[in-house]
């Protein structure tokens, strides 16, 4: 997409007349009633006698569908003299407009996503890809394409949004922006695919920028209890960010990147946290937490977001750079825009020495473990049906399988280049070929990969990216020293949850499901079904800081140790008591699935192939 030159273009001033060229967009955060924020849309000028208004099906990077018309009420079209037009809801996302030549404005009111009310159904928005007016707290979450539509067949024409709000209030987004007043902001799009591309968040100003390689990286927070800042962010992803600028070459391939990054001290609607990505941003909704807490689940879900600026920003097929909003079809290559994304994310961080083979290996077999939960199919077929209700349960396989697919891909290069080449050569290569303004055709990318690479690379897409056959997973490691076993007894330190299945309940805590009576440290430790975890060893123990206490446990508790854990267990029907676990850590044995270990010998050659593929540099 083009970047807009606001002197050059000349952007048509509303007047006395509506023949327009351009959308112009009024936002009012200030008049928000019963969380509902009104919208009021000036279009460019209709050369027909009926149109359509259209909000969002589907938008890039869900994968899901989410009928963002369904959030929109009180719809009206009018005339220059006020003349309301007559207006039909042809469907949930499609409002057909009469006498369409006479269209002045239409307005509307729009209800956020991270809220229910009456009509919401059971098809609920995960909230970084949504919309939250929360007034009360004077925090907006608006990702552009929950707010705002275009007209039939006018998706490619400039938009100008004007957004009012407190003076108190910063808006802070990658989107180009104007200052009119202290209380009102205009931002400026090439087309709708852009202004949809480009979130934005108000609340009362946590913002940190600095320059990262070539480009200016802002980091805005909304922490509602002021646990978090956009300081502890910034400071806690800078070094990854540097890393991630030298794995791309030393040059980031955007000029700006805005992390948008939204706490919540209550259970969210949808029950999970994660982020969205865009081009030059990404939004975050996420549990509130201090940043010894929360730092490691921001830091892995930053590391994964930022590199969408390699794919599809820059690397994309048809089915994404023209988008279809309503009627969308989905490209084959989900391994790619996800898959590949998600491998980087771990690969850089052993590569640039943010952590050790040891723990990039645990994140590999974990991959292995979860996608074994999922069948062998197809994974471009999976990609191209991913809407449909069979295919749409896999989808999160892509962050599993498709970064497994990913590294193999990686060896694949490196092996038959004899390291000359790798999957960030590779992308580079693809980003030139095609960049942001040129789509590669779905069915031509494997091919175009085979004639830049090997025909051995042809084969393995073909076979396991296409086809439905497992991953060879112990050839590919095996290339690089790593012993690969399915399975293997081993001895480890009991977990202190160990013996117990666990799950959530409706207010997101964790509880003990189930017990195994003979599991000598779960029966030592006397925990109940439905006991509350509170607290592991004085630490306050949330879906938030769940990760950081069990990695930190697991490196730091040794046989003998004595392990304290806090629940709240129901004594009495509706009566519940804090009660104080303890027991003496103790040695098991554990079958371990997807077991990898280093060659304690390797050849010459599976010694330089492993040194290409983890070591900068090399």
């Amino acid at each position: 997409m083009k970047k807009l030159l606001i002197g050059a273009l000349g952007l048509i001033v509303l007047n006395a007349t509506h023949a327009q060229k351009n959308y112009s967009i009024e936002i009012d955060l200030t008049a928000t009633t019963n969380d509902q924020v009104p919208v009021t849309v000036y279009p460019p000028a209709v050369d027909a006698d009926t149109t359509e208004y259209q909000m969002a099906k589907v938008v890039p990077g869900t994968y899901s569908i989410s009928d963002f018309g369904r959030f929109v009420s009180n719809f009206k079209a009018v005339d220059e003299q006020g003349n309301e037009l007559s207006v039909e809801k042809l469907s949930t996302n499609r409002w057909q407009i009469a006498n369409a030549k006479s269209i002045y404005k239409i307005s509307y009111l729009i209800d956020d996503t991270w809220d229910e009310f009456d009509g919401y159904g059971d098809n609920i928005v995960f909230e970084p890809g949504g919309t939250n007016i929360n007034a009360s707290s004077d925090a907006y979450v608006m990702n552009t394409f929950g707010f705002i539509g275009y007209m039939e067949g006018m998706k490619f024409v400039p938009f100008e949004l004007s957004i009012k709000h407190n003076q108190e209030n910063y808006g802070a987004t990658a989107l180009r922006k104007e200052v009119i007043s202290p209380t009102e902001d205009k931002y400026f799009a090439d087309d709708f695919n852009f202004l949809a591309d480009g979130p934005i968040m108000y609340s009362i100003p946590d913002t940190v920028t600095r320059r990262i390689a070539n480009a200016e990286i802002i980091v805005s927070v909304y922490s509602p209890n002021n646990m978090l800042s956009a300081k502890d962010v910034m400071d806690n992803i800078y070094d990854l960010m540097e890393a991630q600028s030298n794995y791309l070459g030393g040059k980031l391939p955007v000029d700006r990147y805005a992390y948008l990054i939204y706490l919540n001290d209550e259970s969210t609607l949808s029950g999970s946290m994660g982020a969205l990505e865009h081009s030059y941003s990404s939004v975050y909704s996420l549990p509130e937490a201090s940043a010894e807490r929360i730092g490691q689940t921001v830091r892995d879900v930053a590391a994964h977001e930022f590199f969408h600026i390699v794919t599809p920003l820059n690397i994309h097929s048809k089915e994404i750079g023209e988008f279809n909003y309503i009627e969308p079809e989905m490209s084959k290559h989900l391994w790619l825009y996800e898959g590949v994304t998600e491998y980087s994310s771990m690969h850089v961080q052993v590569k640039y020495n943010l952590y050790g083979p040891d723990k990039f290996m645990s994140e590999i077999q974990d991959k292995l473990r979860v996608a074994d939960r999922f069948p062998l199919v197809s994974f471009t077929e999976m990609s191209e049906r991913i809407l449909e209700p069979e295919y749409e349960r896999m989808y999160t396989n892509v962050y599993y399988k498709g970064a497994l697919i990913g590294m193999c891909l990686d060896l694949y290069l490196i092996k038959y280049s004899d390291g000359e080449k790798d999957l960030q050569w590779l992308m580079r290569e693809l980003a030139k070929k095609y960049g942001k303004e040129v789509s590669f055709d779905d069915d031509e990318l494997f091919g175009v990969i085979e004639e830049l690479t090997y025909p051995e690379v042809g084969e393995f897409l073909q076979t396991y990216v296409a086809g439905d056959a497992p991953l060879p997973i112990q050839e590919v490691l095996g290339w690089a020293g790593i012993n690969y076993t399915e399975e293997k007894t081993v001895t480890t330190t009991a977990s202190f949850r160990s013996g117990v299945g666990i799950t959530l309940n409706e207010d997101r805590e964790i509880v003990v499901e189930e017990v195994d009576t003979e599991n000598e440290f779960a029966a030592d430790m006397g925990y109940k079904p439905g006991d509350v975890i509170l607290k592991i060893n004085k630490q306050e123990f949330t879906l938030a800081t769940a990760q950081a206490i069990i990695e930190e446990y697991m490196e730091t508790i040794k046989p003998g140790d004595k392990v304290k854990v806090e629940v709240r267990r129901e004594v009495k029907e509706g009566k519940f008591k804090t009660k104080k676990l303890k027991a003496k850590a103790t040695e098991e044995e554990t079958k371990v699935k997807h077991f990898l270990e280093l060659d304690k010998d390797p050849s010459e050659e599976q010694y330089k192939t492993l040194q290409s593929w983890i070591i900068a540099g090399k």
